[in-house]
């Protein structure tokens, strides 16, 4: 990474996002006709930041760009544009992974497991009902670029899913919280389903039994090969710097975890702090201290399956659980696969 990238980095919050995304939005505005200088010179971003795709850059950086698009081309659907021809590269490691899980809805839980990889304040979560499945995405630069990055970041997940399914009609309908910039039949045929604006919140709505579909592709083995990759990315990611009550909540957390300990209470209570208080150092960073120990349970709980010596009932009660049978039912939760159908998955 080049000197630059430092600089950036101290003129804008702490937050990031992932170098790819950066990559492909700032090749689309060049090849839209936005000078490099001129784009340098806004954003704060130039091609030499630009070759380590697994780096972070600042997050303002991707609506910044899109604004400058926005400006130049103010009545034409640039997003679905750009997601026609962008790689799958897009997403990092991220892209690879998917293509190797079993099934549709392994695929949507791997991405809401490492969708800090993608941006630090990424917000992804898959609801079924009994006919449907909505992922919901949302992030805050919705509210600078309008939604462009949301639109184009949907898009290329309905081209990834079709091509790891070989299935395009796997959607009920696709809701987004902003207003079109072109006509209905533009988004419902790059979507192959009804895409609704103005909704409360941006989401891509399945049929529930496409969850159950298999991925072409899946290889139980290279699918845990590069999940180990990723969660190096996502440790790296979440890496805090200094002793910022952020940095301190984070190695509070693993301390807890280590003794089997998974309650906001008595991460308060090591911390010194309020339950209030400590919710608010949280949700200053994008999260909430329900998802941070939550990922930690899940992290300590996929670590402690790969010792097959250990059963199902003692890692229940390291997990801080009551009885395995609500151990079982968030295993399911994370993962897609009982304890025991992900142990014969592993091996």
């Amino acid at each position: 990474m080049s000197e630059i990238n430092y600089s950036i980095k101290g003129s804008f919050n702490q937050f990031t996002t992932l170098a790819s995304v950066v990559a492909s939005t700032y090749t689309y505005a060049v090849s839209r006709g936005i000078g490099a200088q001129h784009i340098q010179t806004v954003a704060g971003i130039s091609r030499l930041d630009l070759f380590d795709p697994e780096a972070r850059l600042p997050e303002e950086v991707v609506p910044l760009m899109w604004g400058l698009l926005r400006k130049a081309y103010p009545q034409q659907t640039l997003t679905l544009h750009m997601a026609s021809g962008t790689p799958w590269t897009y997403f990092g490691s991220l892209a690879q992974c998917v293509q190797y899980a079993d099934t549709l809805r392994s695929m949507l839980q791997t991405f809401i497991r490492y969708r800090a990889a993608l941006s630090d304040r990424l917000c992804l979560t898959l609801a079924e009902s009994d006919t449907e499945a909505t992922f919901r995405f949302y992030h805050p630069n919705d509210e600078i670029d309008g939604g462009c990055s949301t639109q184009v970041t949907l898009a290329m997940l309905k081209g990834l899913v079709s091509s790891s399914i070989g299935i395009d009609d796997f959607l009920v309908r696709v809701e987004l919280t902003h207003s079109p910039c072109q006509p209905q039949q533009a988004y419902d045929t790059f979507f192959s389903a009804s895409v609704y604006f103005q909704r409360p919140h941006n989401a891509l709505v399945f049929h529930k039994a496409a969850l159950d579909l298999p991925v072409l592709q899946q290889d139980p083995h290279l699918f845990q090969y590069v999940q180990g990759n990723l969660d190096l990315q996502l440790k790296a990611c979440r890496q805090p710097e200094g002793s910022s009550p952020m940095s301190e909540l984070q190695n509070t957390i693993a301390r807890n975890v280590a003794t089997g300990e998974y309650t906001a209470e008595a991460l308060a209570r090591q911390m010194n702090m309020s339950l209030r208080t400590l919710q608010r150092v949280a949700k200053d960073h994008g999260f909430t201290i329900r998802q941070l120990l939550d990922d930690a349970r899940e992290e300590r709980a996929r670590w402690l399956m790969s010792d097959s010596d250990l059963g199902i009932e003692a890692i229940s009660s390291q997990l801080g659980y009551s009885d395995d049978r609500a151990f079982r039912r968030a295993f399911k939760r994370w993962t897609g696969q009982t304890p025991v159908e992900f142990r014969q998955y592993c091996t």
